[in-house]
């Protein structure tokens, strides 16, 4: 027996998975992102037509398994590189995640499904019923597009909804959202200062489901013998064209006001994570970091050297790590920011911090990390759930605790405000948003993708970061131990100037796994804009979530109202 026609979703669901991971690090084949939901597509509303009509819950059941199947495919390849650090979280990661895809995909099965009588010309809804006037001239032509473009609208509401709602349920991991696959493309990711990043991807989605309508209807067509204009094909391409032409104006802009010059140097050391916390390779490390900056502090030529996460062994206040600290700043006049652990004796707490001093340690400035990562930086419910410390309590002795001051560090000269981010921090549009001021601000980001040795994990990071600066318009310095140390201007893109690119990369095969320092000249708005997307937040997201949640309760409403009522309201 062929049983290929009852399968042929599952493995359309499992192929849509594979192809959106291809849309990112190391792959970057971004032009998939606006077909790679095709086939789940497909098989979400053409899969089973006829055989679950009347049963709404098995329909949503079948939905949320092909979601589920998609989701997991998808994350299984893209976190790939989880293996390095924790072999247990590589495989269980991605099947929390998968739920996000299934519960779409439930909702894409059936309150997001269109149906062929409202996709096809010659089909009973374009027969006026004799109760019924005949329709007008305008619903008898564009009918069919418009119930596209409602249908395609609210799973596009639903997927950025959902997207959003992964990114702060659990505390959050948004990692690559679907709009992370445009990272490289300036224009169209200008309107994430207004929507945010998570709202781009109600862009992606949108086109996917009037490209998927459009297939459909131009095959129910052919078999109809009638045709109808497309009106949705249109209206998708047109939002593109809307979309391209906002970010065409935001990047070409020719008056940015005044700026202030700053010159930044980075430096990587590309220390193997294994031998980070070895006591016998101390200084070592300490010769290093001082063979590393001293050109640059002795020249009295730059303003801010950058060192990444957790540069030094000890805890930023022991004598050794203060003595040390104290002869780096000997060399010059410039500010030093570095990644810190940060303890407290008297209450037992311990933050993994970044650090801004000038000229000595007696006068810093810190902040304490206030996303921390689940299983890295703490165990959730340590106490009260027992397996999660059994599975991660080896690699997570103990928690660190989490900052809850959000207030940018400032150097003094000249007059700039850091907005402070640790780690993957950098990834997290809510968080960065609340350090906004109208004041001349740059971002630094200071960390170790060293954790995940050579692979797609640090590109992956930076292609999330550089959304930070398109959202809230404002430049970004990354410091990281080894992986990718970069420039980001405003506007989310790594400067190129001539065969110069603003990272620290080997110049013959372009790998970032190195050790290196990065001297560059920023130019920082004196009077920065203050965006949509830093004023209001996700709230585009919010309303997608918001819009499908009503639809959902809109159409169970409808069936539960009784079929004798039903006819009554007809009568």
């Amino acid at each position: 027996m062929n049983r290929w026609p009852s399968f042929w979703p599952y493995f359309a669901a499992l192929g849509s998975g594979l192809l959106l991971s291809l849309c990112y690090p190391n792959f970057n084949i971004s032009w998939l992102a606006w077909i790679w939901m095709i086939p789940l597509l497909f098989s979400l509303w053409f899969g089973r037509p006829d055989r679950w009509a009347n049963q709404p819950w098995k329909r949503a059941r079948y939905g949320f398994t092909l979601g589920y199947l998609a989701g997991l495919a998808f994350f299984q390849v893209n976190l790939s590189w989880l293996h390095t650090v924790s072999s247990g979280g590589a495989i269980l990661l991605p099947f929390y995640l998968a739920l996000y895809f299934a519960l779409w995909g439930a909702f894409a099965a059936t309150a997001g499904r269109p149906r062929d009588d409202e996709l096809a010309p010659g089909l009973p809804q374009d027969k006026p019923s004799p109760r019924h006037a005949a329709p007008s001239l305008f619903t008898n032509i564009f009918a069919n597009s418009l119930q596209a473009i409602k249908y395609a609208t609210l799973n596009a509401a639903a997927w950025t909804g959902l997207e959003w709602l992964r990114g702060v349920a659990f505390t959050g991991f948004g990692w690559n959202g679907l709009g992370v696959a445009l990272h490289n493309n300036l224009f169209l990711i200008q309107i994430t200062d207004i929507i945010g990043v998570t709202g781009l991807a109600f862009l992606l989605m949108f086109c996917g489901c009037i490209a998927t309508t459009t297939i459909r209807r131009l095959f129910l067509e052919v078999g109809h013998q009638r045709s109808r204009p497309h009106l949705d094909f249109i209206a998708a391409i047109a939002l593109v064209l809307l979309v391209f032409a906002y970010g065409l104006k935001r990047a070409w802009r020719a008056d940015y006001g005044d700026t202030i010059d700053l010159r930044v140097v980075l430096i990587q050391p590309n220390i193997n994570i294994n031998d980070k916390w070895d006591a016998s390779k101390t200084q070592e490390f300490y010769r290093l970091f001082d063979d590393l900056t001293s050109i640059y502090a002795e020249t009295g030529d730059y303003d801010l050297i950058v060192w990444p996460e957790t540069a030094l062994q000890a805890e930023f206040l022991h004598p050794s790590s203060q003595g040390y600290l104290n002869f780096i700043l000997s060399k010059g006049d410039f500010h030093l920011i570095l990644g810190v652990e940060e303890g407290n004796l008297h209450d037992g707490t311990f933050y993994n911090s970044m650090a801004l001093i000038r000229n000595n340690t007696r006068n810093y400035q810190t902040y304490k990390k206030i996303h921390l990562v689940p299983f890295g930086e703490y165990i959730p419910l340590r106490k009260s759930f027992p397996p999660f410390e059994w599975v991660a309590g080896r690699e997570v002795p103990a928690d660190f605790n989490a900052g809850d001051t959000i207030e940018p560090l400032t150097l003094t000269h000249p007059p700039v405000q850091i907005i402070p981010a640790i780690c993957f921090e950098d990834t997290i549009g809510s968080l960065m948003r609340q350090f906004i001021r109208d004041e001349p601000q740059l971002i630094v980001n200071v960390t170790n993708d060293g954790w995940f040795l050579e692979t797609q994990a640090s590109e992956q990071h930076l292609a999330n970061a550089k959304f930070r600066s398109a959202e809230l318009k404002r430049p970004m310095a990354r410091s990281a131990n080894t992986g990718v140390s970069c420039f980001i201007n405003h506007l989310g893109e790594i400067p190129i100037e001539g065969d110069f690119e603003a990272r620290i990369q080997d110049i013959e095969t372009g790998s970032t796994f190195v050790t290196g320092t990065l001297p560059y000249d920023i130019s920082i708005l004196k009077n920065p804009p203050i965006t949509t997307y830093a004023q209001v937040g996700d709230l585009f997201s919010k309303a997608c979530l918001a819009l499908a949640t009503i639809w959902i309760l809109a159409c169970f409403l409808a069936k539960s109202i009784p079929s004798s009522r039903r006819k009554d309201r007809a009568a």
